[in-house]
């Protein structure tokens, strides 16, 4: 009986996310310039879902939560085009990782830094450690909807009201080379999504 619910959810909930997606209009900023490399894209939990449905069937190593949550959103993520790695800097991090460093040799991972379960805006290390390890840069995700409910959730979580315009602006590669970059990679990313956080309310 659980096999088929997740079996129900996973369909269902790509469907559902597909025809959301055919009302939505997009701006896509800079986007190209990642395109052409292997990278990280990293964005705040909370615009996770704005994230899936731009980048709907063109791939990405993903990780979810291996909590039964997660299993929730991984399912549909798989029909939508990604990969799911299931595991979180609380449980299973270190395979997870592993994982992600794996497949980070043949395609692009996508991270979530403050998830799943926050605090807000803040960067779990994993970020840093796969991007280093993996010797792939980061590209930071600026993401704005101008129709949205929120969540009453930790990360106030967006859902974007159908006919949303959805804008995505994508940072230039951001490198960690060594250790020691890694408070001056924070801070650049912090300040460029900050930057156009503010610009999209102006």
């Amino acid at each position: 009986m659980v096999k088929i619910f997740y079996y129900l959810e996973r369909k269902l909930g790509a469907l559902l996310l597909r025809l959301l997606r055919k009302t939505l209009k997009f701006e896509v900023i800079n986007q190209e310039t990642s395109d052409r490399i292997r990278c990280i894209y990293m964005f705040w939990h909370r615009n996770l879902l704005l994230m899936t449905l731009q980048r709907i069937d063109q791939g990405a190593a993903v990780m979810v939560s291996s909590s039964k949550d997660g299993e929730m959103i991984a399912g549909p993520l798989s029909e939508l085009g990604y990969i799911p790695v299931r595991g979180s800097s609380s449980r299973k991090g270190s395979m997870a990782m592993r994982e992600m460093i794996r497949m980070s040799k043949t395609i692009s991972l996508a991270i979530t830094p403050d998830g799943p379960k926050g605090p807000c805006y803040t960067f779990h290390p994993g970020l840093f450690q796969i991007a280093y390890l993996a010797k792939i840069p980061i590209v930071a995700v600026a993401v704005n909807a101008n129709k949205e409910w929120l969540f009453n959730s930790w990360d106030k979580f967006r859902f974007p009201k159908p006919f949303a315009k959805l804008t995505m602006i994508y940072s230039d590669p951001i490198w960690v080379n060594n250790k020691e970059d890694i408070a001056i990679v924070e801070e650049t990313i912090r300040s460029f999504l900050e930057e156009k956080e503010t610009e999209f309310h102006k």
